[in-house]
This record gives C-alpha cells, structure tokens and sequence, in this order.
C-alpha cells in the first residue's frame, strides 16, 4: 500500500515537472505515439568516394602531368595517338590507378541507380548490390578486353584492336574522374539525386558513343576495314555482351 502510494506520488510529481514544451497548440497530432526511425545510416559510401579522391590526390602528387593528358586523350585523338606511342598501355601505373577510379564511381552510380529505380537484389544489403556492381563492371571489361585479343589474334588486325582497347580505357578513365565530384554531390547534398543521377547516366551513354565512333574511324576509315566487318565486330565487343548482361540481370535478379 505504501510503495502504491509512492509511485502514484511519483508519477504525480513526473508530470508536473515534465510537461509537454508545446502546450495547447493549434497544431494537429497526426500519430498518437512516437514513431521509430528505423533508417540505415550508411558509412561504406563516403569510404569508397573518400578512396577515390585519395587515389586521384596521389595521382596529382606523383605523375600531374601524365595523368592531365590521359584526361585530355579522351577528348584529342592526337594526344591519344602520342601517349600510345609512348607506351602507355592497361598495366601502366596510372592507368591501373585511374582504371580503379572508373570502376568504383561507375558502380557506385549503376548502385544508385538501382536504389532509384530499380530492381535487382532488392533483398540484399546495399553494400552487397554496390560489391556486385563492381565485380560485373570487371568481369565485362576483362571479358571484353580477352575478346578483342582473340579476333585480333585470328585476323591479324592487332594495331586496330591495340589501339581501340587503349581509347576504350582512356575514354573510361576520364569518365570516372569526371563522376566522382557528380557522386559526392549525390551522395552529400540535400538536392534530389534523380536529377542528378539520370544526367551522369546520359554521360556515361555518351562516351559509349565515343568509343563506338573512335572504332568505326579506327577500323572503317583509316584502315579500310569491310562495314560488314566492322559491324561484326562491334557486335562482338559491344552490343551482344551488353544486351546479354542486361538480359542476364533482368531474368536472374
């Protein structure tokens, strides 16, 4: 009886000291409880953008100048012919470097993407779908890369394909530079990503479109190569893997 007496006391005394701050107000309560804020606080997204800016500050302080003009490559068929020349090529340091860049920024932008619209591994984690992403990214680039190789290898036309694979990673490259500043923003601002995510996308689409033109000029003009040929070859390296991985993910996932 006295210990009820002391928590009915206390409850009381709870009451009169901890009344409501907004008393009264004209404001409608919409939910009678408080409602739990069950929300992912994400931290592996700033790690991954926070790599990648490391990677291009080393890049910055050890090779300013290569690294400039591989950038300026993608837009100067010159300049991508001189640095050809002078040996660069996919096992060079700052091509692995800034190969790395592309392959994490793509991913992370195919990532958002998926968040956005889309839908495959729903069910898993967003680190997961991020990882994934990056494991296709490099497997249809290696695959790619092995392909062109054999064609070259079987019809003897290993300077175009030399020189097609090494404009298809400086193209690459330079894109995943220019996303990365695009991502934080995604990833920092308030701003809604869709408007920013769907013009990234266009950019991605648009260098596609560059390295489609650098091999017809390559192959068709230059060189003389058959349209047919030609045809057959972009087919071979571009169309028919990327409608197969689209089909892939689409049945599967």
């Amino acid at each position: 009886m006295i210990i009820g007496l002391a928590l009915y006391a206390n409850q009381i005394i709870t009451q009169l000291n901890y009344e409501p701050l907004f008393k009264d107000h004209l404001l409608k309560p919409i939910h009678d409880t408080a409602i739990f804020n069950n929300a992912e606080i994400l931290y592996w997204p700033s790690v991954v953008l926070f790599i990648v800016l490391c990677l291009l500050v080393l890049l910055k302080a050890t090779s300013p100048q290569k690294t400039f003009r591989v950038l300026n490559a993608a837009y100067s068929l010159q300049v991508a012919r001189q640095i050809e020349r002078e040996d660069y090529g996919p096992l060079k340091r700052v091509s692995i470097v800034l190969s790395a860049v592309f392959v994490l920024i793509t991913a992370f932008l195919f990532y958002k993407l998926n968040l956005l619209f889309g839908s495959i591994l729903s069910n898993n984690g967003s680190l997961f779908q991020y990882l994934f992403f990056v494991l296709v990214i490099i497997l249809v680039y290696s695959v790619k890369i092995l392909a062109a190789n054999i064609i070259a290898f079987v019809t003897q036309t290993t300077s175009i394909f030399n020189e097609y694979i090494n404009n298809t990673l400086i193209i690459n490259q330079s894109i995943g530079v220019i996303l990365l500043p695009v991502m934080i923003i995604v990833e920092l601002s308030p701003v809604n990503p869709v408007w920013i995510v769907l013009p990234a996308t266009l950019f991605l689409v648009l260098g596609y479109i560059l390295r489609l033109y650098r091999g017809f000029l390559f192959s068709g003009i230059e060189q003389g190569v058959g349209l047919l040929q030609l045809f057959v070859y972009l087919c071979a390296l571009e169309i028919l893997p990327l409608m197969v991985l689209i089909k892939f993910l689409v049945v599967n996932f």
